[in-house]
Order: structure tokens, then C-alpha cells, then sequence
């Protein structure tokens, strides 16, 4: 099998999202009994084929979702499957080692289902979202799991968090700082310009701070420093470079990151566990690296090589403690320190 580039899935996931309306998609009726949910595609046939196709050639052996056979690696316990645009009836709990199905979750009857989710660090406390296209209006529901991975109860709207906005583009759009003090959202303005935004909810008091992006530039990939403060994100957007910045979200300041001239291309980042350093996966070709920028002195201070591979390979990457993991094709690669250990997914030794 063949994998996808990230252009071509990038390309296909937008053409396909793009036969979809917001302004067309209706509430979905009251969830039925608890089943064994599907991943459901964002958009027509396009979408559903290379979002196929990457699963079957990244995920371990159990899993439908590469980010829930990673988690694995992670030392995650419990994750969420199923949140996706334009909404899910319901999302699965799921062990992270062994796949097994724990519980489901129906999403609020009306609701419009679930269409995103994120973990707040603990790997029990998750938020996800709904929404409403034609009021433009995007809830956030939280959801506890106990020890067991089971829900302590149902979501939980948060109740003055809503936002006025509409989806972005591209993965992770939702973010939740350490504890779920704080929920960042990337998404687009409601009038016709459509203009990106990131926006920093304190579910506690209902305030909300808006991050306005250049013309044509829509965030993804949003993940929060340890401190609660900083956010490392991608961009991207119609005739604009894709790009790494920071959000101080205390003072609203983005500023951009370079991590080396050259062809690369970037394939995920996030903060160390102290926060002093940006973690990122760059691939040339079949050349993989990672690299780990600081900053405060705005320079790349290590760079660890990792064996080469397909250059069109899917990858998936995270960052967990002191560890780096990153699954290119069916290889795992894990970092620590400057050691690399690697192995097929289905092999490697925890």
C-alpha cells in the first residue's frame, strides 16, 4: 500500500470539507443506546478515503486512529475516540495499551454532536466540544473519568465558556491547559471574512481573550506550556507558508519560530515538560529529525537524527515526561535523552 504526503491528505480533507455547508448541517437527534461507535469523516468520499488509508497504515493493531496506538507509547491510560466534524453521536473510552472498549458517551441530545476533544493532561479530565452552525456558536462540555475509566457522570456544559465562532481547519483546533484552567480554541471569525482567531477561555469566570490572525492564516495544532501561559501552534491558510509560532496569552504577543533553513518540513511540536524548550519533528525527504528550539535565546540547542524512511511515510508525534515519541509508517521511534530506540509498532518494548 502506498501511503499519502501530507500535501495530497491536506489537499483531499479540504476539497472534501468543502462540498459540506455549515449553514447545512442539522442537530442530530437524541443519541441511541451505547454501541460500538465509528470514526466519522469530516466531509464526502475524498475525505473518508485518505483518512482511511492512513489508519491502516500507521495504527498498531488494534487501534482505528494513529493517535490512540501512540498513546500507548505515552504512558496514557485512558483515550477518547470518535469526536469529529461535523459531529459524532458519541465518543468511546478506550485503554490506551490494549484497545479495550470501557465506556461511551453520548453526546447532548440537540447538541449537533461531538466534533472535538482534548485531554487536560491528567488523561481524566477531557473537554470537548459541540456546535451550532447557524447560530455560529461553539459549546464546551467537560467530561471526568474515574480510576476505572469510567464517566463519574454525563458532559458537563460549561456554562458561559461558549463562543461566538466558527470551525477552523486543520487537527487539534482544541487545546486545555494543565488542570482545565483554561481552554484555547482555534477558530474563524462569524462574518464573511472568515478571518482566524485563537481564543483563551477561563471556564472559571467566563473570560474570554481573541487572538486575531493575519488575513488568510488559520491556526491548528495547539498545545499549552506546562505553566498554563504560552501556546505553541501551527498555521496555515490559501497562498501562506505553513508556519510555528507562540501565544503569550497574557499579553496577546504571537512570534514566529524558525527551526532551520533548508527544505524540512514540520510534523508536530510542543512544549517540554518544563516548558523552556519547543520539541519538534522535522522531515526532508526520508531524513527525520528532532529538534529542540528554546525560546527565550530563539535558537535550536539539540538535535537528535532518527533513521530514515518512506519520505511520504504518515507520522504522528508526541511528547510524554522525558520521553519523545514519534511513528513514521510502522516504525516507532522513542527518545530519550540522545538514545533512540526503534521498532514496529506492534513490537517495540515499552
Amino acid at each position: 500500500m502506498t501511503g499519502l504526503s501530507d500535501e495530497l491528505l491536506r489537499s483531499a480533507l479540504r476539497d472534501a470539507a468543502a462540498t459540506v455547508r455549515d449553514e447545512d448541517l442539522r442537530p442530530l437527534p437524541a443519541a441511541p443506546p451505547p454501541r460500538r461507535p465509528r470514526l466519522v469523516p469530516f466531509g464526502g468520499l475524498a475525505a473518508a478515503v485518505a483518512v482511511t488509508v492512513v489508519a491502516l497504515l500507521v495504527a498498531a493493531p488494534w487501534s482505528r486512529h494513529p493517535g490512540l496506538s501512540l498513546a500507548a507509547y505515552t504512558g496514557v491510560d485512558y483515550v477518547l475516540e470518535g469526536a469529529w466534524p461535523p459531529g459524532a453521536a458519541s465518543v468511546t473510552v478506550r485503554k490506551a495499551d490494549t484497545g479495550r472498549q470501557v465506556a461511551t458517551v453520548p453526546a447532548p441530545a440537540g447538541s449537533g454532536g461531538f466534533r472535538n476533544s482534548a485531554d487536560s493532561g491528567d488523561h481524566r479530565t477531557f473537554v470537548l466540544t459541540t456546535a451550532d452552525p447557524r447560530a455560529c456558536r461553539v459549546r464546551f462540555h467537560r467530561l471526568v473519568l474515574g480510576a476505572d475509566g469510567r464517566p463519574s457522570g454525563a458532559p458537563t456544559e460549561l456554562r458561559g465558556a461558549d463562543l461566538r465562532q466558527r470551525m477552523g481547519e486543520g487537527p487539534e483546533q482544541l487545546a486545555v491547559s494543565p488542570g482545565a484552567r483554561r481552554i484555547a480554541y482555534a477558530g474563524r471569525e462569524c462574518d464573511p471574512s472568515g478571518r482566524g482567531t485563537i481564543t483563551v477561555v477561563d471556564p472559571a469566570t467566563g473570560e474570554h481573550r481573541v487572538t486575531r490572525l493575519p488575513p488568510r492564516a488559520l491556526a491548528s495544532s495547539l498545545r499549552w506550556a506546562p505553566n498554563g501561559r504560552e501556546l505553541v501552534f501551527e498555521t496555515m491558510g490559501d497562498y501562506l507558508e505553513p508556519g510555528l509560532h507562540t501565544l503569550d496569552t497574557a499579553t496577546g504577543r504571537v512570534s514566529p519560530i524558525s527551526l532551520g533553513g533548508g527544505d524540512g518540513r514540520l510534523h508536530g511540536a510542543m512544549f517540554d515538560k518544563n516548558g523552556t524548550h519547543i520539541v519538534a519533528l522535522v522531515r526532508n525527504g526520508g531524513r527525520n529529525r528532532v529538534v529542540w528550539y528554546a525560546p527565550a535565546s530563539k535558537t535550536i540547542t539539540r538535535e537528535v537524527p532518527l533513521p530514515s524512511s518512506d519520505p511520504d511515510a504518515p507520522t504522528t508525534f508526541e511528547v510524554a515526561g522525558n520521553r519523545v515519541v514519534a511513528m513514521i509508517g510502522d516504525r516507532v521511534h522513542v527518545v530519550t535523552g540522545t538514545k533512540v530506540t526503534t521498532g514496529r509498532a506492534d513490537r517495540l518494548p515499552g
